[in-house]
């Protein structure tokens, strides 16, 4: 018995809710990978750009903290 297939609905839950939640972004390419095999339909780059985007909204740098003092 194979399981059905998650729709185009299921991937943006996945890439909102789930996406954020991974330690660092490089994470998400695993999930990716992970979720191309589930349908050969999956857009994997739509995917990449919104679940990076939503870990992007939820892990906000600031600036000040990421410059180099010489």
């Amino acid at each position: 018995m194979t399981a059905p297939r998650m729709s185009k609905s299921h991937y943006e839950f996945i890439a909102d809710k789930i996406g954020p939640l991974v330690s660092w972004p490089s994470h998400i390419h695993s999930i990716a990978d992970v979720l191309a095999a589930t349908n050969p339909r999956f857009d994997r780059d739509k995917f990449m750009l919104r679940a990076t985007t939503a870990w992007e909204e939820n892990h906000a740098f600031n600036d000040a903290e990421d410059e180099i003092d010489f």
